[in-house]
Order: C-alpha cells, then structure tokens, then sequence
C-alpha cells in the first residue's frame, strides 16, 4: 500500500500557481451558482411545490437551473479532485486553503497554503487545524 505523496518545501511551492488557478477557477463556478441559486429559488417563491407539476409553465425551466447547478458543483468537485491526484488536499474551497503533506523534525505534518501566500509559509501537525499553523 502506497502512502501519501510527501513533499519538500520546493516541491509544495511549484503547486503554488497551480492552487491560485485552481481556486480563481471554484470562484468562477462558486459565482455561477450563486446565480443559478437566485433564479431557483425565485422560482421555487412563485411556484412552490407546483414547480414539480408537470403542468407548471417553469417546470422546464426549474429543471434546466437543477442541471446546471449540478453541472457545475460536479466542476468543482473535479478540480478538487486534481488537487487530490497533486497530492494537496483543500480545506476550505471558500478561503483558499490547501494543505500537502511533509516532514518536519522527523514527523509527517501538513505544510499550510493560504491563497494569497506566494509561497508556503505554515506548518501544522496532521491532526491540528488552521488555527493551529507555526510558522516555518
């Protein structure tokens, strides 16, 4: 069984225009369902549970605004899987947050990237969180 792929501090920081690409790419789609989102439930406000009605002049149209949304979670859920099959791993699609795996002094830890860092500045044991980051 192969374990996670363990990066040097060089090696986490080529993925960095990577994650900036990544995460402008979620907000682009994050936008275009919130969008999608508006339309629905003015929908849903005018029609109610008749918006599932066969007889219901939007249902089509109720029906198309559901395909798109999941259209478009299902791409992000594939760039978040390219972070995957990187070796990163998000943990927060909204702020911009990935993490890789390293060593530090011996022990497996994640290397912490906030959007915005031009390069990985933070550390945190595999079972801390953000709030727990040292710096490097």
């Amino acid at each position: 069984m192969v374990g996670p792929r363990v990066f040097t501090l060089e090696e986490a920081n080529e993925l960095i225009p990577f994650f900036e690409e990544s995460f402008e790419e979620i907000d682009d789609f994050r936008e275009r369902m919130k969008a999608v989102k508006v339309k629905l439930n003015a929908l849903e406000m005018i029609w109610g549970l008749e918006i599932n009605d066969s007889d219901c002049p939007d249902r089509q149209e109720g029906l198309a605004l559901i395909d798109q949304l999941k259209e478009l979670q299902e791409k992000v859920g594939k760039i978040i899987e390219q972070f995957a099959e990187e070796g990163a791993t998000v943990k927060d699609v909204q702020g911009g947050l990935a993490d890789v795996y390293s060593v530090r002094e011996g022990r497996l830890v994640f290397l912490c990237w906030k959007r915005g860092e031009e390069a990985f500045e933070a550390w945190h044991h595999v079972d801390e969180g953000f709030a727990d980051r040292q710096e490097l």
